[in-house]
C-alpha cells in the first residue's frame, strides 16, 4: 500500500512537472509570435531593417503622409497653428514631441516606438538606439515617389496607391474648374516677404509647388525664364523690380508681424492689386509638404483663386 502511494506521489510531480513545462513552452512560443516580423528597406543612408505592420510610429515633418494612409502616429514634431494637420492632430492619441531638430531622445523613448521616420540626418544614429530610424530625404523626393516609400515603410502600400490616386484626381478636377475660370490665360505669381525684399517663389517651393507643379497655372514670363528654367526654388528681390514678377493674380503668403503693403506705391500700383486680384495664404497652411497638407492647399488655392477671377 505504501509503495502503491509513492508510486501515485510520483506520477502526480511528474505529471505537474511536465505540466509546468507545457506552460512555460507556450507562454515563449507566446512571446515569439508577438516579435513583430522585419524585412529590409533600402534608404539613402544604407539599409535599414523595419517591421512589415509598425504599430508605434514616430514622424518629423511628413505627417501628413502618415495620416494620408491611415495611420495615426503615436508621436510628431510640433503641428503649426492654422495648419491642415490641425484638423487630424489629437493631443489624447499623439504626442507632440516639439521641434523636429530638438527631439528628447527620454520622451521619444517613453512612447515605445517600433519605427522612427525623421527628416534630421543626424538624428538617425542617436534616434537608431531606440527603434529602427529611416531618414527621409523628402527635399529630394516626388510626392509619388515620397508617399510610395512612406507606404512601404508603414505596410501601407496599397493605401499609398489610392491616396496618390486620390490626390490626382483632386489636382486634376481643380485644374479643369481654373482653367474654365480663366486661369488658362491669366498668370499667377506667389511671393513671400515685405517692405524691403520679396521673395518670388518657382514651382520647386511652397505655394509655388502647388500653382505650377500640381495646377500647371502660368507663370509670368520673368518667373518662367529666371527661376522655373533654371530649376531654382525661389529669387528674392527688391520692390523697384517686383513689377517684372508679378502676375495678372497674386498669391501673397501672411504671417503674423508682416509688413503692411499698402505703405508702398509700388505695391499698391500693380494691376493685381489694383483689380482685387490678391490671394492671401496662411503660411501655416503653406508650411507643410505631406499629402494630407498638400490636398487642403489645392482646395484652398483653387478656391480662392477662382473667387477673384471673377
Amino acid at each position: 500500500m505504501k509503495k502503491t502511494m509513492k508510486q501515485i506521489i510520483m506520477i502526480m510531480g511528474i505529471l505537474a512537472i511536465g505540466l509546468l513545462v507545457a506552460c512555460g513552452n507556450e507562454k515563449t512560443e507566446k512571446a515569439a509570435d508577438k516579435k513583430p516580423e522585419m524585412h529590409t528597406v533600402k534608404t539613402s543612408e544604407g539599409d535599414v531593417k523595419v517591421p512589415k505592420k509598425p504599430k508605434r510610429v514616430l514622424i518629423q515633418y511628413v505627417i501628413g503622409d502618415a495620416y494620408a494612409l491611415g495611420v495615426t502616429p503615436v508621436g510628431i514634431s510640433n503641428v503649426l497653428k492654422g495648419s491642415a494637420l490641425e484638423d487630424v492632430f489629437d493631443s489624447k492619441k499623439t504626442k507632440d514631441l516639439g521641434a523636429w531638430d530638438a527631439w528628447d531622445e527620454e520622451a521619444v523613448l517613453a512612447l515605445e516606438p517600433d519605427l522612427i521616420i525623421v527628416i534630421d540626418k543626424k538624428a538617425v544614429a542617436k534616434l537608431g538606439k531606440i527603434a529602427p530610424t529611416v531618414y527621409m530625404p523628402y527635399d529630394k523626393l516626388t510626392t509619388e515617389e515620397r508617399v510610395t516609400f512612406m507606404g512601404e515603410l508603414l505596410g501601407k502600400q496599397a493605401e499609398a496607391k489610392k491616396a496618390l490616386a486620390d490626390y490626382e484626381k483632386n489636382v486634376d478636377t481643380s485644374h479643369n474648374k481654373l482653367m474654365a475660370a480663366g486661369y488658362d490665360k491669366l498668370t499667377v505669381s506667389n511671393f513671400e516677404g515685405g517692405l524691403k525684399e520679396m521673395n518670388i517663389n518657382g514651382k520647386k517651393y511652397g505655394i509655388g509647388a502647388i500653382a505650377y507643379e500640381s495646377l500647371k497655372l502660368k507663370a509670368p514670363e520673368a518667373i518662367q525664364k529666371k527661376i522655373i528654367d533654371k530649376d531654382k526654388f525661389n529669387v528674392a528681390v527688391s520692390l523697384e523690380v517686383l513689377p517684372e514678377y508679378a502676375g495678372d493674380v497674386i498669391i501673397r503668403n501672411t504671417y503674423e508681424g508682416m509688413d503692411d503693403m499698402n505703405k508702398s506705391k509700388i505695391w499698391t500700383n500693380l494691376p493685381a492689386i489694383k483689380n482685387n486680384r490678391l490671394v492671401e495664404m496662411p503660411f501655416a497652411l503653406g508650411f507643410y509638404t505631406d499629402l494630407y497638407s498638400a490636398n487642403k492647399q489645392v482646395d484652398f488655392v483653387r478656391d480662392e483663386l477662382i473667387k477673384v477671377a471673377k
